[in-house]
């Protein structure tokens, strides 16, 4: 799990992700608080990325290929922001050198797996449940196991097709790995003794979860990009979500993109864990307010029916007459009492909040999303879960004029032994230097004349937070 927040308006666009990584070998797990997961999506243009859920894809870390992808990118720049969400898909299609044949093929087998896997466990469950409740006559495992697995697969089969795949490939991999496949249906589902029908569902399901737009959990990776294309004046936001390669083509689907204009001068978006962000944003905890607005039509709809049968000296059919006429005023007594929540929470929460975001300035905005982000970390805190949010938390700010600018960042090594790293990172072999303009190459003569004036010291702008100076000659590594 993880925590990540878009806040969004007219001057430019917040960034705040924490660091928890969790790692789950099945037996446990275990949480690391210093994963990297907001990047600069170019050098020298005003567009980052965030990661969430997986973070690898087909075990390749997405640092490793953001920093590959921004190297090839170089000082290329688009008119929209949404172009460079292009290029990055189109960088890790048919890339052979990333992905090769055999570890697609190796990663397919593993998303079978993970399916199977959480298939015999919900057929477990069923079945204790069936034992527990003393079912008579003692529940089948092959009739319950049929019953599951049909519906898995009625399920995959309603999702709409994946349009970033070749044709028939879902059939391809299927047939290919026939005999892989049998021994994994052996291995999850041999103790239920599942029949030929069943059998055949989950042949089905290999080819389904391959064709279809929806993504496995286990394959899952979220990609979020922000910022501004070069034709673009306010700032643009793209989420992404990426499964896994199959023969050789990468399998998406562009879930949203938000926009800040003059309708709406503020954005608020947050990614994996959500639900103290929304709590704040709603004014109640979104499970909590699910719950409450179904008990609640529960009780205006039945809450008539039990005063008609309270009255003893109706008829049947009186009845019968009296609660098909309170059924439409109980529904509408719903749907009023809905619409006044809703107007409730647009007056008191969403609208303040919104209008507070639209009018903050650039340190502000990162501030807010930095926040949002405690948030999360500190109701795990309080809770006796595994904190799958913590660490430090990573802010950077983006605007038309300034670029990329980090407000916190964590390190994991001392800036002040590597300075071969600042030097290396912003080398290039067109300028043979170091400079990180972020879209505007500065004038030549303006800098030489601020570099010559008394008492001021030449800069240099990085991702990074710059090594404090030492007044000794610097030592290389």
């Amino acid at each position: 799990m993880t925590s990540e927040i878009v806040v969004m308006n007219s001057l430019g666009v917040a960034l705040a992700s924490d660091s928890a990584a969790t790692v789950n070998n099945g037996a446990g797990g275990k949480v690391f608080n210093s994963a990297d997961k907001l990047f600069m999506l170019s050098k020298r243009h005003p567009v980052g990325v965030m990661v969430y859920e997986n973070a690898a894809l087909l075990g390749v870390p997405w640092e490793t290929i953001i920093k590959m992808f921004r190297r090839e990118l170089g000082s290329r720049r688009f008119g929209a922001l949404e172009d460079y969400g292009r290029a990055l898909i189109e960088y890790l299609d048919r890339n052979e050198k990333l992905f090769p044949a055999d570890l697609q093929d190796r990663f397919y087998l593993r998303s079978i797996e993970a399916l199977f896997s959480s298939l015999a466990d919900r057929i477990e469950d069923a079945i204790y449940e069936r034992v527990v409740e003393g079912a008579d006559p003692p529940p089948q495992p092959s009739e319950i196991a049929r019953d599951i697995i049909n519906k898995e697969c009625h399920r995959w089969q309603s999702e709409p097709e994946a349009i970033c795949l070749a044709a028939g490939v879902g059939s391809r991999l299927a047939g290919r790995f026939s005999g892989e496949i049998h021994s994994r249906i052996a291995f999850a589902f041999g103790p239920f003794r599942v029949d030929g029908e069943t059998t055949h569902a989950l042949y089905e399901l290999a080819k389904l979860i391959v064709v279809k737009e929806r993504i496995l959990a286990s394959s899952l990776s979220g990609i979020v990009v922000a910022g501004f294309g070069d034709d673009e004046h306010f700032p643009v936001m793209q989420s992404i979500e990426i499964g896994e390669v199959y023969e050789g083509h990468l399998k998406y689907c562009c879930r949203s993109v938000r926009k800040v204009n003059w309708e709406t001068p503020s954005v608020v978006v947050p990614f994996a864990d959500a639900d103290m962000v929304n709590t704040f944003m709603h004014g109640m905890n979104p499970s909590f307010e699910l719950r409450m607005t179904k008990e609640v039509a529960d009780l205006v709809i039945n809450l008539p029916d039990a005063i008609v049968d309270a009255i003893s000296d109706l008829t049947e059919a009186q009845r019968k007459k009296w609660k098909k006429q309170f059924l439409p005023e109980s529904k509408k007594a719903i749907k009023s009492l809905l619409a006044k929540l809703d107007e409730q929470r647009q007056d008191k929460h969403l609208g303040p909040i919104h209008e507070a975001i639209a009018n903050m300035p650039k340190d502000e905005l990162g501030h807010a999303a930095a926040r949002l982000v405690s948030l999360n970390w500190f109701q795990k805190r309080m809770s006796l879960t595994t904190e799958t949010v913590g660490g430090p938390v990573d802010v950077a700010v983006i605007s038309k004029g300034d670029g990329f600018i980090w407000i916190e960042r964590k390190h994991y090594f001392r800036p002040e032994l590597n300075q071969h790293f600042f030097d290396n990172y912003n080398f290039t072999p067109q300028d043979h230097g170091a400079h990180h303009d972020q879209g505007e190459r500065p004038n030549e003569a303006t800098t030489d004349r601020e570099a010559a004036k008394p008492g001021r010291r030449g800069t240099r702008r990085t991702d990074r937070a710059s090594p404090p100076s030492n007044s000794g000659a610097r030592r290389d590594a």
